[in-house]
């Protein structure tokens, strides 16, 4: 892995597609991490080549140089690199012990598909 942040996301929710839209704005610095799609071609190539205990994970994975973040953890390494007040959160939402937190990431992730559907359809609206 390079020595950049990378952040890969599943680039066919609009869930997720919509939280990186607000995110990237909000970063401290413009090229780090870097947020690629999981569908992108670059995507695609960094994920095939992840153990394979990470290949199975297709929401958000955070890569920082030779380590890799999953589920809340890689969540609160995206709000490490944010600007101020959201860089704040973390040590707040760290002191959550990591099951607790690792749950509730996972109750969204399950109702993304739900939440992307209504965001498809206002993206939709927005462009007609």
């Amino acid at each position: 892995m390079s020595d950049q942040n990378v952040v890969l996301f599943d680039g066919g929710c609009g869930f997720c597609s919509r939280i990186v839209e607000l995110t990237q704005p909000r970063m401290r610095s413009k090229l780090d991490p870097v947020f690629l799609s999981l569908l992108s071609d670059k995507g695609k190539e960094i994920h095939e080549n992840l153990p394979l205990k990470y290949r199975e994970i297709v929401s958000l994975l955070f890569l920082d140089g030779e380590k890799i973040y999953i589920l809340s953890s890689a969540v609160l390494r995206c709000l490490m690199k944010m600007t101020w007040p959201y860089a704040a959160l973390t040590p707040l939402i760290w002191i959550v012990p990591a099951p607790l937190r690792n749950w509730i990431y996972r109750r969204i992730a399950a109702s993304r598909k739900s939440l992307s559907r209504e965001l498809h359809h206002c993206h939709a609206e927005q462009k007609e």
